[in-house]
This record gives C-alpha cells, sequence and structure tokens, in this order.
C-alpha cells in the first residue's frame, strides 16, 4: 500500500468529507472450502464462524501458539465455503500459518486434504476500498439493487462491466465504507471508473489517522515488532474462550495471571505539536508508567492523540500523564464522531 499520493491533509479531508479510493495493494485473500471449512476456521480464529449466514462477514483473531497475535482478518461466509481476508502488512504471514495449520506441517506452499482445501487466491483479485459519507453513491453504481438495503459486515457478488465483482460494507474510518473485490484483469478499468466517479486515491498515512480516530486497533504500529497479546490491544471482545482455537491456552493463562498491562486512548493537551514515537516513555511524576504505542495528529480535533500501554493500576479514563514535555489526558474511544453519522445512507 502507498504511504501518499497527494498530501496527507488533502487525503483526510476526502475521507471525512468525500470519498476516498484506498488501494489494498497485497490485500491476503485465503479461500477455505469442504466439509470441514468451519470447524478448520474455528481451531485457527479465536471466533467460531458457525453463526455466519450466507452474505454476512465476521472479524476474528488470528494467534500464534503462544496466544500472540498474528493477524486480524474478515471471514466472508460464501455458503458452504469462506474467504478470508487479511490486512496487507500481515498477509504473507498468516496465509502461511493457514496452510501449515491446514497441511499439518510448518513449511506447507499448498493444503489439502480429505473434505478440506484452503487455497492462497490473492493473486486473482484486487481489492479497493472506498471510505467517506459519499461512498455510498460510489457503491450504487457497481449495485444492481439500492444500496441502502446492505447491511453493515455483509457482502454480495455483483456483476459490472462483464465482471464478477464481490462488494462488501465494511470500512476502517468509522465513516461509510465498501471494499470491492475486482478480478486482477479488471483493476484498472474499476479504478479508473471510481476515479471518475470523484473518489480521490487515499494512501496509508491518512487512513491511519482516521483509524485512529475511531480506536481500531493498528497492529502494525502498535505492536512495535514485538510479540502482542490481543489484550495489549484491547481486542479481548474478539477472544471466545468457550471453543478450542490455536493459542487459546496460553492466552487464558495470561488471562488468568492478571494482566500488568493495559492500553490506553490519549488526548495531548493544546499547544503539544509533538507527535511522540513508539516506545515514548509514559510518566506519572517522577515514575514510567507505560509507553506510547502509537499517536498521529488529528485535523479534525487539532490535538495530537494516540494510543499507550499502561500499568494496570493506572489505565483508566480521566487520567493525567507526561509524554516528553507534553501532558496527556486518558479519555474513552473513539476519540470523535465521524461525519457519516449524520448523513442518512440512501
Amino acid at each position: 500500500m502507498k504511504n501518499v499520493y497527494t498530501d496527507t491533509s488533502s487525503e483526510y479531508q476526502a475521507v471525512r468529507g468525500a470519498s476516498g479510493l484506498v488501494d489494498y495493494d497485497g490485500m491476503g485473500l485465503v479461500r477455505v472450502a469442504g466439509n470441514e471449512a468451519s470447524s478448520f476456521l474455528g481451531g485457527v480464529l479465536t471466533r467460531s464462524v458457525d453463526f455466519l449466514l450466507e452474505g454476512q462477514i465476521s472479524s476474528a483473531l488470528v494467534l500464534t501458539e503462544q496466544g500472540t497475535l498474528l493477524s486480524e482478518v474478515a471471514v466472508h461466509c460464501q455458503g458452504a465455503d469462506y474467504l478470508v481476508e487479511i490486512w496487507p502488512a500481515r498477509a504473507q504471514a498468516t496465509i502461511e500459518h493457514l496452510l501449515a495449520a491446514a497441511a499439518g506441517q510448518p513449511d506447507a506452499t499448498a493444503a489439502s486434504r480429505p473434505e478440506l482445501t484452503v487455497t492462497d487466491v490473492s493473486a486473482d483479485y484486487h481489492v479497493f476500498g472506498l471510505e467517506g459519507p459519499q461512498t455510498p453513491q460510489l457503491a450504487q453504481k457497481l449495485l444492481p439493487f439500492p444500496v441502502s438495503s446492505m447491511a453493515y459486515r455483509s457482502f454480495v457478488s455483483a456483476e459490472h462491466g462483464g465482471h464478477e465483482l464481490l462488494v462488501s460494507r465494511t470500512g476502517v474510518s468509522g465513516e461509510y465504507g465498501y471494499k470491492v473485490h475486482v478480478p486482477v484483469a479488471a483493476a484498472q478499468d474499476i479504478r479508473a471508473e471510481l476515479l471518475s466517479l470523484g473518489a480521490a486515491e487515499i494512501g496509508l498515512d491518512a487512513l491511519n489517522v482516521c483509524r485512529m480516530e475511531m480506536r481500531f486497533a493498528n497492529v502494525e504500529a502498535e505492536g512495535g515488532g514485538q510479540p502482542r497479546t490481543p489484550f495489549d490491544f484491547g481486542l479481548q471482545w474478539m477472544v471466545d474462550f468457550n471453543h478450542d482455537f490455536t493459542g487459546r491456552d496460553a492466552l487464558q493463562a495470561t488471562w488468568e495471571a492478571g494482566l500488568e498491562s493495559a492500553p490506553v486512548c490519549w488526548v495531548a493537551d493544546e499547544g503539544v505539536s509533538e507527535v511522540p514515537a513508539h516506545g515514548a516513555a509514559i510518566t506519572v511524576g517522577d515514575a514510567q508508567v507505560g509507553a506510547v504505542s502509537h499517536s498521529v495528529y488529528s485535523p479534525k480535533l487539532g490535538r495530537v492523540i494516540g494510543t499507550a500501554l499502561v500499568s494496570s493500576a493506572v489505565a483508566a479514563s480521566g487520567l493525567e500523564y507526561s509524554v516528553g514535555a507534553g501532558t496527556v489526558r486518558t479519555i474513552s474511544a473513539p476519540f470523535l464522531v465521524a461525519t457519516s453519522f449524520g448523513i442518512p445512507l440512501e
């Protein structure tokens, strides 16, 4: 994914005020098919997919045996089959993990067994995202029915321009959001069409600001390359301990031992302009109580905002910390209300 196309500020304004086009170059896509598909996914994901109906999407986590987070995925139920969508930065490692789990050997490059087929189909499709309050009008051009009838976290297959597209209502900015899975041969045509309809190309930098404002966990930035559990990102709501999955025992042991640290959201005081780096010390008085996980400047708030991993004893909303020479205050997420919240979906 490209970090910036024009400048981060204008790309941010497109997402919050109009429509942005995100090129998810490198998005991982894995098709899981066969009678054992649901049981396989239940064993490798922190949430069962048994409750999913055709056309529905569920988010889940993929963990290592040690209970650390490998990636967050979106599982699309296509009847008896499932399509697993993986954020580009985590795609390769997660695909290898899923293939190995299916094949039962760590060096698997393809995986199948009776009643189960796990196939990497990433090279067959290109994925675009539409983010912003005006994106329903763009998505409508790809659909043969009213876009307002699409439920959040649902998807459909639709023919457009002689190509079969998968269109889903999902997003990461808090605004109206859609993803479009396009056959590779049609990718440039669909991109050109969406741009001609008024979408502005959006890079990862602007998208990450929007993700932070809505407190969608940024696993790559917040993890800092270190092994982290879902608890470190506040993602325990995506873990169902009532079924057996890879990493469950290790994760449950961590939980039962008591968490020494927890994530918090913070907003810097007015006048603080420095965006602290990952790992910057969080202090109370003379004592360090944690470290910054990730931070950005929010144009809409006019403040530096971020997340931190701090001692559980001081992990609460409404507290004051010091970061460098500045003061930050913890708040409850999200940081702001998306523009789309006040715009009817038509």
